[in-house]
């Protein structure tokens, strides 16, 4: 159980896209609940009162999933830019590492 919320170890790809997933899983059982339930107080005679349960649950439901997808591809798209980085910097490093060519001058003019 340490290693799912161990601080020091880098956050994978794969693991934002299966929190997203997870979270996809239970935002429809949300969904599904709340549809039900709009549907039993319609059948008991409150029909405005359901139909606008149904519809409030699921535009909450389906803000709330958009707000957590776009965080989730942002922090995907800032996951990315950091193994980019992480590359230019090796690459930097390793060519000041190398001894710099000693420009030389032409002396033929």
């Amino acid at each position: 159980m340490r290693e799912i919320f161990d601080q020091q170890r880098a956050m994978t790809l794969g693991a934002v896209k299966q929190a997203t997933g997870v979270l996809a899983i239970l935002f429809l059982i949300a969904a599904a609940f709340a549809v039900l339930s709009g549907l039993g107080h319609i059948f008991s005679g409150h029909v405005f009162h359901g139909i606008g349960r149904i519809v409030a649950s699921l535009a909450a439901l389906g803000f709330l999933y958009m707000v957590l997808r776009l965080l989730a591809e942002i922090l995907a798209a800032l996951h990315r830019l950091n193994d980019r980085l992480s590359v230019v910097g090796d690459d930097i490093r390793t060519r000041r590492s190398q001894p710099a060519a000693h420009p030389t001058t032409d002396t033929r003019a």
